[in-house]
């Protein structure tokens, strides 16, 4: 819905109080170009995440543990340099006021080609080729670290309403779920490769080109937005260790991102040494390999999670807001997870029964995103409201670091898992321990319930009542409505 002339000062400020204020500001175009936009930068981080670890093991055949701690290292030093990166943002003055839009427009192209520059086989020997990973990857997260704080910081400017904040985090969610659908083409082509007669090398090189240059020149759509918020700030200079301290004020944000890292067992071990090594099945002449299977999994369990996701602001306010959201995803994750652990994975009726108790499981699962980002832009004007300064680049820099460290844990974990079961790529199918074997279902299926009771202790501390909540909305709302009066005054003196 496009505003009217009267909500807006000449500098941009907002009237919380105005007729379109309260129906909502974000016309459905913009919404559509940011959530798409999300889709071409969620498919290009889903790919290295999901697939990076892979393709050092198994095309470029580097031990698992040098590639569980070296990839863990560069994301943990991803992790640190975040909050800097944030802080940066948010200090950074801009001739046309615009906070965050400067990282949206050129800055994807640069982070796609070094994406796809992360999947070449130089041939090389494997020191040599985890020295050129390590520089292409750091320079790759430098980059997208500044584009990604950007990116979803923008949620918490595109609108001053929380409720129609909560509408864009379910719409960006889905965004994020569309680049999860594609990406999950991956293992389908994978186990396809051999009839279509392409070598994993070349295919993985052709995924980072699709996924990676492809999804971020995709982002760029994010340029379209507009920042609508203005409050009033406190212009007394700090110093950038000040600016970080103002994080000790967002209890709920830490809570929320402590739970986040104690979450890094769900998907620590790749799924496709599950599918690849454990899993196939007969049906009548026809024997379907792991890969097929894994992408054949992946599409059912999301069908029913995948239409849910359009309904999750109506969930929420039906049961009490995004937190009981969160909270009920992850006990059905840990029920339903150990259900199917019971029942196997060895039979198709038991593979059919899996997929039906872990799609069910998914449906509040699939929200879980579209809920912390809510409570996240709630705790950045929780941080206005006590300090007077709004801190989405620190604060959405920090979830950046904290699905860092995660990655780190995971990637540290595989490593040590793999090589603790004795995998070796060269073995082939076949060949692998036979503790590995018999290992991969109950990492499959258990690592991620474990994970899902370890984020519920940090989560269940978070205090923000609806009563508090009101209280800052209402205040903020006031102090904005000052600011442009005074704003206004200026302008007609």
């Amino acid at each position: 819905m496009q505003s009217s002339k009267a909500t807006k000062t000449k500098k941009g400020f907002w009237n919380p109080f105005s007729k379109d204020a309260e129906e909502g500001c974000v016309p459905n175009r913009e919404l559509l170009a940011y959530s798409a936009a999300l889709t071409g930068q969620n498919m290009a981080y889903v790919f290295v995440s999901q697939w990076l670890f892979y393709f050092c093991t198994n095309i470029l055949r580097i031990s698992p543990a040098r590639v569980g701690f070296l990839t863990g290292f560069t994301r943990i030093w991803d992790a640190i340099n975040d909050p800097i990166v944030g802080a940066i943002v948010d200090r950074r003055k801009c001739k046309d006021g615009n906070k965050l839009h400067p990282y949206l427009g050129k800055l994807p192209l640069a982070i796609g080609a070094l994406t796809a520059l992360m999947f070449v086989d130089f041939g090389v020997g494997e020191t040599a080729a985890l020295v050129i990973l390590l520089c292409v990857y750091i320079a790759w997260d430098v980059t997208y670290s500044f584009q990604d704080v950007a990116l979803w910081g923008m949620m918490s400017l595109i609108s001053p309403l929380p409720h129609e904040r909560s509408r864009v985090s379910q719409w960006l969610n889905i965004g994020v779920g569309a680049a999860w659908g594609v990406t999950s083409l991956v293992p389908l082509i994978m186990g396809a490769r051999e009839a279509i007669g392409i070598s994993e090398k070349t295919l993985f090189l052709l995924f980072g080109i699709v996924f990676g240059f492809g999804g971020e020149c995709l982002s760029i759509l994010a340029s379209k937005t507009k920042e609508r918020v203005a409050y009033v700030e406190n212009r007394r200079e700090q110093s950038l260790l000040q600016d970080l301290a103002l994080l000790r004020h967002n209890k709920i944000l830490i809570l929320l991102l402590l739970a986040q890292i104690l979450n890094f067992l769900n998907g620590a071990v790749p799924q496709i040494y599950f599918f690849q090594y454990c899993v196939s099945v007969q049906i009548g002449d026809t024997v379907v390999n792991g890969e097929t299977v894994q992408f054949y999994y992946g599409i059912l369990v999301s069908v029913l999670s995948a239409v849910s996701m359009f309904f999750a602001v109506k969930l929420s306010d039906k049961i009490g807001g995004m937190r009981n959201i969160v909270i009920l995803a992850q006990l059905m994750n840990i029920v339903f997870r150990v259900a199917a652990y019971f029942v196997g994975f060895q039979t198709l009726p038991q593979m059919l029964l899996v997929v039906l108790l872990i799609s069910i499981s998914s449906v509040p699962v699939n929200m879980v995103g579209i809920a912390q980002r809510s409570i996240l832009c709630d705790a950045v004007d929780y941080v206005e409201w006590k300090t007077g300064k709004r801190t989405e680049g620190i604060s959405n820099s920090l979830q950046n670091l904290t699905n860092k460290l995660t990655d780190a844990l995971k990637l540290m974990t595989s490593g040590l898992v793999l090589t603790a079961l004795g995998f070796n790529a060269d073995l082939g199918n076949a060949g692998q321990p036979e503790i590995f074997y018999r290992a991969q279902w109950p990492l499959f299926m258990l690592l991620p319930a474990l994970g899902s009771a370890l984020y519920l202790i940090p989560f269940l501390c978070i205090r923000y009542s609806k009563e508090q909540k009101a209280r800052v909305e209402r205040e903020l709302a006031e102090r904005r409505a000052a600011a442009q009066g005074e704003d206004e005054t200026k302008v007609q003196a």
